[in-house]
């Protein structure tokens, strides 16, 4: 298995070179990011749930932490 390592290294690196030789695969690559930067956040109401959640377990670890000072 690892004779087989660094050939496969060497063709993956090559074909990203070559994808960035020419000038339409690099307008294909950046229109690709264009639009992936502008797309809204498919996880945007899950990662506000995730927060609410994240600070009420913070709140109650808060106030445990002040009943067993006390």
């Amino acid at each position: 298995m690892r004779n087989w390592l660094l050939p496969i290294i060497v063709l993956g690196v090559s074909g990203v070179g070559l994808v960035f030789a020419s000038d339409r695969a690099r307008k294909k690559v950046h229109s690709f990011f264009d639009r992936v930067s502008q797309a809204p956040d498919p996880l945007g109401e899950f990662n506000k749930a995730l927060d609410q959640q994240l600070a009420n377990i913070q709140r109650t670890l808060d106030q445990l932490s002040q009943a067993l000072e006390g």
